[in-house]
């Protein structure tokens, strides 16, 4: 029997966020054997984010016209096919065009999911929810890694091959088990297809949001993706290039880092949506991010130190990201939900592309640059969010 239920999706993000992460202990290992110059961490990532940056208002309109649940499956099975393939690519071009097309899917398995979620919730619950889903998020990524880290040492093929297959089954079980949570679309003429379909004119549909506020809350998310991207993406190769971790230490590593991530939205981000001024709170916590995130890499000569730096920042990083998606939402009717949704998720992406890109050709210059970069970034984020708490006011 179809349920309609916000548990029974949070239960569906939880196996999407293991899933989807299986392979990131493993991409390096993958990397490393086919001789790859460094670059390629880098560029691979872009090569993503760039179609799912591309995808993400056409996805976000498509669930408000067809539904979440419809556009949850094909995204699930298309992204399942991609992983698949990346795990046999064979060269640079074949791994850049795997990526690319995950990129054109990974949008949609994000913003369904949170659309579904907000459609059942009033204005007053959206907070805690998002919390809560980002929470659930952290923890079951954390899972994902580590599964990914015990595969990729029976062999890294095996990883991929789980990954993809699991996608496409949890595509299929969603259509079986899910019912639709939108109640009221947004209808397409048929004469409108083609216009939908391309994404830049979903970009243009997405302007009736933006005002002077939306925008400088956009210059927010692109900054703190950017120094997000930038940094994990070096942080996972730096495990293996400098450090020599295989991986299942970098499963491990990334396994703790979650369940501290969980625990942190549990405790610290419930606090800060419910008891304090959120557009300040977060002005502070992108601060944070900005000084961990540039004194973690000072301190690779004492591993515990590093380390421990290391998991501040993720866990400030953690914090940040619920915030971001509550505030989205902000003042939004249903209808709009897949719109901004969308919009959000594509400013992420385009944040992503210029993180994971950078990072990619500054780390040859210098290992440490793509972290110190990310401090920056940082730093610029907590400005323009200082500047979005003063415009409420």
């Amino acid at each position: 029997m179809k349920k309609k239920s916000i548990l029974g999706m949070l239960v569906i993000a939880a196996i999407l966020a293991i899933l989807m992460n299986i392979h990131h202990p493993v991409t390096p290992t993958l990397f490393s054997e086919m001789n790859l110059p460094s670059r390629i961490f880098g560029t691979s990532f872009s090569a993503m984010c760039f179609f799912s940056f591309l995808t993400s208002p056409f996805w976000g309109e498509m669930s408000d016209s067809k539904g979440r649940i419809k556009v949850l499956v094909i995204s699930c099975i298309g992204y399942g096919i991609a992983q698949f393939t990346l795990g046999y690519c064979n060269s640079e071009a074949t791994v850049l065009l795997s990526r690319s097309f995950a990129g054109v899917f990974a949008s949609g398995t994000s913003i369904a999911p949170l659309a579904y979620v907000a459609d059942l919730c009033t204005a007053e619950e959206r907070g805690k929810k998002m919390s809560i889903f980002i929470a659930i998020q952290s923890v079951f990524l954390a899972v994902g890694y580590l599964l990914g880290g015990v595969l990729g040492s029976i062999s890294f093929k095996t990883a991929f091959t789980v990954q993809g297959c699991g996608m496409i089954l949890i595509g299929i079980l969603v259509g079986f088990i899910m019912d639709e949570s939108l109640d009221k679309r947004v209808e397409i003429q048929k004469g409108q297809l083609f216009k939908k379909i391309n994404p830049f004119a979903s970009f243009v549909n997405a302007r009736t949001l933006l005002n002077s506020t939306m925008l400088i809350f956009i210059m927010v998310v692109i900054f703190s993706s950017f120094g997000s991207t930038c940094y994990d993406n070096a942080f996972n190769y730096y495990l293996k290039d400098q450090m020599n971790f295989i991986p299942i230490y970098n499963g491990i590593l990334k396994s703790i880092i979650g369940i501290v991530g969980l625990i942190a939205n549990f405790t610290i981000n419930m606090w800060i949506v419910s008891k304090t001024r959120v557009r300040l709170s977060l002005t502070v916590v992108l601060l944070l991010c900005s000084v961990s995130s540039g004194v973690g890499i000072l301190l690779t000569g004492n591993l515990v130190l590093f380390l421990g730096f290391n998991l501040c920042f993720y866990t400030v990083n953690a914090i940040y990201q619920p915030i971001i998606q509550t505030l989205s939402y902000e003042g939004r009717e249903n209808s709009e939900i897949g719109l901004v949704t969308g919009l959000i998720n594509a400013t992420k992406s385009l944040g992503n592309v210029a993180g994971s890109l950078f990072a990619g050709m500054i780390y040859d210059i210098a290992s440490f640059l793509p972290f110190l970069a990310a401090s920056v970034f940082f730093a610029g984020a907590t400005i323009f969010g200082f500047i979005y708490h003063r415009k409420k006011a």
